[in-house]
């Protein structure tokens, strides 16, 4: 049997011994790559108050054109309270459908009812938060968070009050510290006591946010 060089076998097996260190480097690496990819938020919220202009877009006869104005308290990262939020209808959009009724039929149906005002109360679950970098040349934080509480909403054509539960998600981007921009979308789900008829509602609304009380990372 031919006998293998000693030099020839250190040799061989020096590729080996090198991928060791490599190795145990590559798994301090995923640990100190996962530690600075999950940080502390950099904007952090208070009291915040917040103007808007929306859309009620479910109605068959007439849309709603909605300004909005609320005010939030966060608790913290995780969890805040959306104290009252108030849309105002400040202009009804007849639809096709309205128009040639109206003009083609001469008639109208009986519940033509469209909401003029909502109020609604809800806790606000926050758990997504993250970075985009936009260019490679500025970094924008989001955040997605979760509304879900009641609401009552005030009908006209009849006049008439319907409360019922409301959910939704609200889309953030934090301009700075204490201003960001909101794109809310809301269902509303409204019931009437007297027959315990459903009504669906969707608001859907762009605003402007301005915080304060809260702390920089």
């Amino acid at each position: 049997m031919r006998r293998i060089p000693l030099h020839a076998l250190a040799l061989a097996l020096l590729p080996l011994f090198a991928a060791f260190p490599a190795l145990a480097g590559d798994d301090i690496d995923e640990e100190q790559v996962s530690t600075y990819a999950v940080q502390s938020r950099l904007f952090r919220l208070g009291g915040e108050l917040d103007a808007a202009a929306g859309i009620l877009p479910m109605n068959a006869f007439r849309k709603g054109l909605t300004i909005v104005g609320s005010f939030t308290y966060h608790f913290n990262n995780a969890l805040a309270w959306e104290i009252i939020n108030c849309a105002y209808v400040y202009k009804q959009l007849g639809t096709g459908l309205y128009t040639e009724l109206r003009e083609n039929f001469q008639a109208l149906p009986t519940d033509m009812s469209s909401i003029d005002m909502l109020l609604s109360s809800s806790l606000v679950i926050k758990p997504f938060y993250g970075k985009l970098a936009l260019f490679n040349r500025r970094v924008v934080h989001l955040e997605l968070s979760i509304p879900v509480g009641v609401a009552m909403a005030r009908y006209t054509d009849p006049q008439t009050y319907l409360p019922g539960p409301v959910a939704g998600l609200i889309f953030r981007v934090f301009l700075s510290p204490h201003a960001s921009v909101r794109l809310d979308v809301r269902e509303y789900v409204l019931i009437n006591g007297d027959n315990w008829d459903l009504r669906q509602e969707l608001h859907a609304v762009l605003g402007f946010s301005f915080a304060w009380g809260g702390d920089e990372r």
